[in-house]
């Protein structure tokens, strides 16, 4: 089977940026094993000059040089859409899959077509509090609405995701997770006592404000507690105020931002992790919990959105109101205190991980699913 697939991918697999990417290289990895697919990678990429086609050991890659132009202007019918139709006819693939924004555009009448998810903008823009939010906002929610609405064929990546996609699309809605790298679960714990770890964007979304306040409580408490918070600086004032509260709080010596890191880094924070902390206002499923899962790290995150499906509250994790950061403190706490109750809670998070997030299980349903809807066309 053909596939022609379009997303976010990383030129070092190893250092993706953003869920979407570390999950479409997830799938990707776990499609090339299999000997009856052809997979072809579409991305739409600023700051290259010319198309490049490369050959890597997962997919035959078609990174395309994206037009000046906002996305949002773009997806539908734009000259960045209009080049990835031509080349994805030009690869003239069984079955296409969409796993970013871009599929707002439309599936193709003559090719089966499924959109995976990921997200709704619409939502993170209100949350983040981002340059124009207020504009851009109700913009992207017309776009969501227009752009999933046109598809036949949906994947849902978590039941948060499925209830909205419900009441935007009259579609067919498979619910597949998303694949993560398997080497996540193959990482020996070795925790440093006191080690809190964050991984995600460094915004107001994210809110690492809470976890640097959580911290602080802790070490009043005279815990020897330290916080390493690994991410993408996404929001320059955002960056500035995290700074800034460091500083009030007198917490320096105890809270590390890191920026962006590969999956090396990745891996070696999550051994040395005595348990993963995600705050988050705004989320489906982040790729950084089920990856804390599968090292086998207990969590814990916020009460909203898609998380509370990710975690079984007081076996995997506990679940908090977001900005209440004696809560917040509380439950670290008892993890770091505890080490029974770490080492107990990190074994669940990893069986429920490897039953939900492994590619196995994961390309195995969406090969099903490609091969459901082109019988169906």
């Amino acid at each position: 089977m053909r596939i022609a697939m379009f997303s976010r991918l990383p030129k070092d697999p190893d250092h993706p940026k953003g869920g979407v990417e570390s999950a479409t290289m997830g799938l990707v990895r776990g499609l090339s094993a299999r000997p009856d697919v052809d997979l072809h990678v579409v991305t739409l990429e600023k700051g290259l000059d010319q198309d490049v086609v490369e050959k890597t050991p997962y997919a035959t890659v078609h990174r395309l040089a994206a037009p000046r132009r906002p996305m949002i202007l773009d997806v539908f019918g734009g000259p960045g859409r209009q080049k990835i139709d031509q080349c994805i006819r030009a690869l003239q693939p069984d079955v296409v899959h969409f796993q970013e924004t871009y599929g707002f555009g439309g599936p193709y009448a003559d090719i089966p077509t499924v959109f995976t998810v990921h997200g709704f903008d619409s939502l993170n823009l209100v949350t983040e509090r981002k340059y124009a939010w207020r504009l851009r906002a109700p913009l992207w929610e017309m776009a969501e609405k227009r752009g999933i609405g046109s598809h036949q064929h949906l994947i849902s990546i978590a039941p948060y995701v499925t209830e909205k996609l419900v009441e935007l699309s009259n579609a067919d809605v498979t619910e597949i997770p998303n694949a993560m790298n398997p080497e996540f679960f193959d990482l020996q714990p070795n925790p440093v006592p006191g080690r809190i770890f964050f991984a995600g964007w460094i915004n107001r979304r994210k809110n690492v404000g809470a976890a640097i306040r959580a911290t602080k409580i802790l070490a009043d408490q005279d815990l020897d507690v330290s916080l390493h918070a690994a991410g993408d600086f996404s929001d320059p004032e955002y960056l500035a105020e995290v700074r800034a509260l460091i500083d009030e709080l007198d917490v320096a010596a105890r809270v590390k931002l890191m920026g962006r890191v590969g999956q090396d880094v990745l891996r070696r924070e999550l051994e040395q992790a005595n348990v993963f902390l995600l705050p988050s206002l705004q989320e489906n499923a982040p790729m950084a919990i089920a990856e804390a899962m599968a090292a086998g790290v207990p969590i814990v995150t916020s009460n909203v959105c898609g998380m509370p499906t990710m975690i079984d509250e007081g076996q995997t994790g506990f679940l908090i109101e977001p900005n209440d950061v004696d809560t917040i403190a509380n439950r670290l706490g008892v993890i770091l205190r505890d080490a029974q109750t770490r080492e107990t809670m990190g074994r669940h998070a990893r069986e429920k991980s490897r039953s939900t997030y492994h590619p196995d299980s994961v390309v195995s349903a969406t090969f099903e699913l490609y091969e459901r809807i082109r019988a169906a066309a």
